[in-house]
């Protein structure tokens, strides 16, 4: 399918890249990210995060074509307020103690870049998460699946088992928009 540049740290997006086919190059960016603003919708906070990569990219890189990526899962409690990637255990357990038993949105937004061209779509999906008791909070926490991920769960690693999506596609909440994956197909090798 051919060549591109994953403008991002994630091992799940580049794999998700091979299995369509194409030779990923992985390179994140250098650029400090954009912080997340607060106060205004999660969309517009992964859209405007998702714009500052774009930026930074066509900056920092040549190559003919190029994929950025940002994903926020949004609070339960306060549909303004984004979680991020957790820096450390002890955030990780309160987001899912936050999740737990409940249902949240997940932003993901997607941009592709070709030379002067560049396509963004921002999408969501809506995942239902069990009641996660003692034992299984100690379990996804001790495994360190939470580490790199936004909401610190990974839907396709120890969440899986306690988590379903009820709205939206799966692509979107492991961090990719669908549009993406169309967009690919119709470039020609």
């Amino acid at each position: 399918m051919g060549m591109v540049l994953l403008a991002s740290a994630s091992q799940r997006r580049a794999s998700m890249l091979e299995q369509l086919g194409m030779e990923v190059i992985q390179r994140p960016l250098r650029a400090r990210e954009r912080p997340h603003k607060h106060g205004i919708p999660i969309s517009e906070q992964v859209e405007q995060t998702l714009l500052g990569k774009v930026e930074a990219a066509q900056r920092e890189c040549s190559d003919s074509l190029i994929i950025v990526a940002d994903t926020l899962v949004e609070d339960p409690d306060d549909i303004l307020n984004p979680m991020g990637q957790p820096n450390n255990r002890h955030e990780a357990l309160n987001m899912l103690l936050r999740l737990s038993g409940r249902n949240h949105r997940v932003w993901t937004g997607t941009a592709l870049i070709q030379g002067d061209k560049v396509e963004c779509w921002v999408e969501s999906a809506t995942v239902s998460i069990d009641l996660l008791d003692e034992d299984v909070l100690e379990a996804l926490i001790v495994s360190d699946s939470w580490r790199g991920k936004a909401g610190g769960y990974d839907y396709a690693g120890p969440m899986g088992d306690f988590a379903t999506i009820i709205d939206g596609v799966e692509e979107t909440v492991l961090g990719f928009t669908p549009q993406l994956f169309a967009a690919l197909s119709m470039i020609e090798p």
